[in-house]
């Protein structure tokens, strides 16, 4: 008897409940928005993202102040912040990527643009183009390029940049010479750098040298060639001799004392404020990009501007656009529509460009652009017209560097170019091992 009379009490329970439901439902439905003022406040219909980036302090406020405004202005989303330094960020995104924990937004490399897309990790965001609801109609195809691959949109340029060459003209007039203008050869850099060596006193030399890889892809692209080969598995050069040559440049320059010695330089890495033009221990510093110019310039405090890189005589044009980060979509994102618009906000907002302030290298929309070059520093504006002068001497861009690249540019730094700067390896001998040893790396993509 007592366990009927339980029976009962629980179905008298339940048969409560589902009426308050029911009438809460009918409420609902009555009110014809399907939910109340204080449920929608609540959260219902809210859209959460994660976005991760790297970058400086500067950056992460910068941006953490966008991310402020545009869920201001889209009460709807929520976005969650995710940034560190670049040391540990790789890391950080494969581990999340193992763990199929990408966030929704991320913020993405040229050289590792094509690993992550070739592994499906990256959302192909033509479709959003198309809908609308990432607006690239104010976008040169110049700034975007970069983020295809087979026809595929995975990133989106979030600032542009260009190869470039720092110089201190004070310098130049100092030693009696004019500066360089575009269309000076690598032979005019190799006498002006002696020059310059031989005109500012003992200590003070002409160039900071290269015999990097990013100066010996500008040179493999002068002479209609590239690192790679397009399906990535080999070097995209057959004969060494054009190695040769570049790195031939650079010990001539030591040879000659234009180019400063290693001990001058080898630490510039480290921060800018050590880099041998701030210091004035050169007047050239090559091998650089255009959004790094405020950096020198506020660290030298005083006016240094941007070149070209040198032409090479009946070659072909060296420079591109170079994205100089990218925004993309993780492919498992449930809310990749919603993301495309933040994308789209970042780079389109006036307001938030004025935050952003092109620290991350000249804005790709046209309106942007003109807006922050008409009320930029003269560092600045130095870098908006510099991009616009490398814009007339650059061609397409070459496909993202293929996977393996990132060790194949620690294998140039640390067996092509640190040995012939200290003049421990010929060219000759940097170009064959380095030949061996690519090749070792590259063949893993077969």
């Amino acid at each position: 008897m007592q366990q009927i009379w339980k029976k009962g009490m629980y179905m008298a329970v339940l048969f409560f409940i589902i009426g308050i439901l029911v009438a809460c439902s009918s409420d609902s439905d009555s009110s014809g928005s399907g939910a109340s003022e204080d449920d929608s406040e609540a959260g219902e219909g809210k859209v959460e993202l994660r976005m991760l980036w790297w970058g400086s302090q500067d950056r992460h406020d910068r941006t953490l102040e966008v991310i402020d405004l545009y869920m201001e202005e889209n009460p709807n989303v929520e976005i969650s912040a995710e940034f560190t330094g670049w040391d540990g960020y790789w890391e950080k995104m494969a581990t999340q990527a193992a763990g199929g924990n990408l966030p929704d937004i991320v913020q993405m490399d040229y050289k590792f643009l094509a690993e992550y897309a070739g592994k499906g990790l990256l959302a192909d965001l033509s479709e959003h183009v198309d809908s609308g609801a990432l607006d690239l109609s104010d976008v040169e195809d110049t700034y975007i390029g970069g983020g295809y691959i087979d026809d595929q949109l995975f990133a989106i340029n979030i600032g542009a940049n260009a190869h470039a060459i720092a110089v201190d003209n004070a310098m130049f007039e100092e030693a009696g010479l004019e500066p360089f203008e575009p269309g000076y050869t690598w032979e005019d850099l190799k006498e002006t750098s002696k020059k310059l060596s031989e005109n500012l006193g003992d200590g003070v030399y002409g160039v900071h040298p290269m015999a990097g890889v990013m100066g010996f892809k500008h040179y493999l692209r002068q002479n209609g060639q590239w690192l790679y080969s397009d399906d990535g598995t080999a070097l995209g050069y057959e004969d060494d001799q054009i190695l040769i040559d570049y790195l031939q440049i650079t010990a001539d320059m030591l040879e000659s004392g234009g180019a400063a010695p290693p001990e001058v330089f080898m630490d510039a890495d480290a921060n800018v404020e050590q880099f041998p033009i701030v210091t004035e221990d050169t007047a050239i510093t090559m091998d650089i990009h255009s959004n790094q110019l405020i950096a020198l310039e506020s660290a030298a405090g005083r006016p240094l501007d941007l070149m070209l890189q040198p032409t090479l005589e009946g070659g072909e044009l060296g420079h591109y656009i170079k994205p100089g980060q990218f925004l993309s979509v993780s492919n498992d994102s449930t809310e990749q529509e919603e993301a495309a618009k933040f994308i789209s906000f970042f780079t389109n907002s006036i307001e938030a460009n004025d935050i952003l302030n092109a620290e991350r290298g000249v804005p790709i929309a046209t309106a942007v652009r003109e807006h922050l070059k008409e009320n930029a520093s003269d560092a600045g504006k130095k870098m908006f017209e510099y991009v616009e002068l490398a814009q007339e001497y650059s061609r397409e861009i070459d496909p993202p560097d293929p996977q393996g690249a990132t060790e194949i540019e620690s294998l140039f730094e640390n067996e092509v170019q640190d040995p012939i700067h200290y003049g421990e390896i010929t060219p000759e001998e940097a170009a064959k091992n380095f030949r061996e040893k690519a090749s070792e790396i590259l063949a893993k993509n077969e």
